[in-house]
């Protein structure tokens, strides 16, 4: 019994360290990525939701509130606008914020993984 229990302790103790380590790659792939994008749609120098999205690989895009920005928060909103945030899709840790005008043009970007 005691073998047993042991056996199954390792077992544990080794899918745990093996979990920890996925997850650690995973979000510094995703790091890496948001930071290789960003150098990219920096030098295109976007103005607009179409121009910024086509640097916008592999990730999925929500409407926030400003306070649930990471560095946007103390952004006012003004009359039709809109604050966007971009995900990798694998990873929630490297977002990027966009706020937009009524007609899409690029107002204010923050980067969360700066």
């Amino acid at each position: 019994m005691k073998k047993t229990s042991k056996v199954v302790g390792i077992i544990i103790v080794c899918l745990v360290l093996a979990g920890a380590t996925w997850f650690t790659v995973i979000g510094g792939t995703a790091y890496i990525y948001a930071g290789y994008l960003e150098s990219k749609w920096i030098k295109g120098n976007p103005k607009t939701k179409t121009e910024i999205e086509k640097y916008l690989n592999y990730y999925s895009l929500h409407s926030i509130d400003p306070k649930d920005s990471l560095w946007g928060k103390r952004h006012q909103l003004q009359d039709g606008e809109r604050m966007v945030q971009y995900r990798i899709l694998w990873n929630s840790k490297c977002p990027l914020d966009v706020v937009y005008d009524r007609n899409d043009n690029i107002k204010a970007i923050f980067t969360s993984y700066e």
